[in-house]
């Protein structure tokens, strides 16, 4: 079976830029141990201005970028007048025998191959979150609403990736099979041993509006006062909204906190993981979010989770059981829940039995791909009985 997946992708093996990318590179790992399985991977790559094609041990990856004439458009005019023709065009070529999109669904509606749809965020929302401002905001919000509503009216195959979702589903549409099945994540981190270091916070996100981290270094003003041991560790990318980076870097040195809070930028799977070691706690303060792919990892470690209760967070967070659920507009509640876990050994060493224990039962990348590749089966099966 030759698959073919239209997604975000790592840019290097070993670092998980993203989350749909990091959910990409794990399905795909686990997918090519399988007998008879050719996996390619479609990646639009927008702040390029060329196209390529690579290979990773079994993977190839071609490259897409903004070309021609037309590339001055924003990402999702371009996708409108000619980036889905030239996905459409490379999927001719390629001749998969089934087609899994993930992310939108603008780019996998009336696809001409048998195809399915994970949904992994609600684009129209996280736009809100943009740092473009005024007309161009707005501009961005109305192209990606009415491109996504009408897209989910028109695909076939979903794969739901947490309940949340489900609601953004139209009722009328020509939805034929509607499956869910959440992210996988490598076994690494289920192998990892656990071993916090008193008052050691870990925020695992991109230093966006949308992830919160201004939010989350205002909590840490609070809790730096009253937990002489705390430390707060950021990693995630610092490119994306360079003034907002400010602000937050702007806001530690103010309150003084350079030596107890580090930006670490982008960082690899390894050195994730080592950071998920060590850490007495998670924190996504996020203002949105479907299923972050930090949760799951930090889970699987055994990390207690401090989280945001919007989206499908609270469909991942099991309240006072595996961590706790906060307002993203209040930072003392943030505080004041992140104080328990790092106070109460006890509590925290419950909490982390918990979300080890439910990890492995929902998140294993083996278990997910198998549960995938049975819906290539089922969908390609149909396809040649009608």
């Amino acid at each position: 079976m030759h698959i073919v997946l239209v997604t975000d992708f790592v840019k290097t093996p070993d670092n998980i830029d993203g989350g749909v990318a990091g959910v990409s590179k794990y399905l795909a790992d686990e997918l090519v141990k399988k007998d008879n399985i050719k996996i390619t991977v479609i990646a639009p790559e927008y702040s390029r201005k060329e196209s390529f094609c690579q290979d990773w041990d079994k993977i190839r990856i071609y490259r897409v970028g903004k070309t021609g004439i037309l590339n001055f458009l924003p990402g999702r005019l371009y996708d409108l007048i000619s980036g889905k023709r030239k996905i459409q065009s490379l999927l001719k070529k390629i001749n998969p025998d089934i087609v899994h999109f993930h992310g939108g669904a603008f780019l996998a509606a009336n696809c001409k191959f048998p195809y399915v749809l994970t949904i992994h965020g609600i684009m129209e929302r996280d736009a809100l979150w943009t740092d473009r401002k005024g007309f161009l905001r707005w501009f961005k919000w109305i192209i990606l609403k009415v491109t996504e509503e009408y897209a989910r009216c028109r695909v076939k195959n979903v794969i739901l990736i947490s309940n949340y979702t489900k609601q953004f589903l139209p009722i009328k549409n020509k939805l034929e099979k509607l499956w869910s099945i959440e992210n996988p994540i490598a076994d690494s981190f289920f192998n990892t041993e656990w071993n916090s270091e008193p008052g050691r916070i870990f925020c695992c996100g991109r230093v966006t509006k949308l992830k919160n981290i201004l939010g989350m270094v205002k909590s840490f003003v609070t809790i730096a006062q009253k937990y002489h041991q705390a430390e707060l560790r950021i990693a995630g990318s610092l490119s994306s909204q360079p003034e907002y980076v400010s602000k937050c870097q702007s806001l530690v040195k103010k309150e003084g906190l350079e030596n107890r809070v580090s930006f670490l930028g982008n960082i690899s799977v390894g050195e994730v993981i080592s950071e998920l070691s060590k850490a007495n706690c998670l924190v996504i303060p996020s203002f949105q979010e479907v299923a972050p792919l930090a949760i799951e990892e930090a889970m699987a470690v055994g990390v207690p989770i401090v989280g945001s209760k919007v989206g499908g967070i609270e469909y991942m967070i099991k309240e006072g059981e595996t961590g706790f659920l906060t307002d993203p507009y209040d930072e003392e509640n943030i505080a004041e829940a992140v104080g328990q876990i790092i106070s109460d050994n006890k509590l925290a060493a419950s909490m982390s039995e918990n979300a080890k224990k439910i990890a492995r039962e929902r998140f294993m990348a083996s278990a997910v791909s198998d549960q995938t590749l049975e819906v290539y089966q089922e969908i390609l099966s149909e396809q040649k009985t009608e």
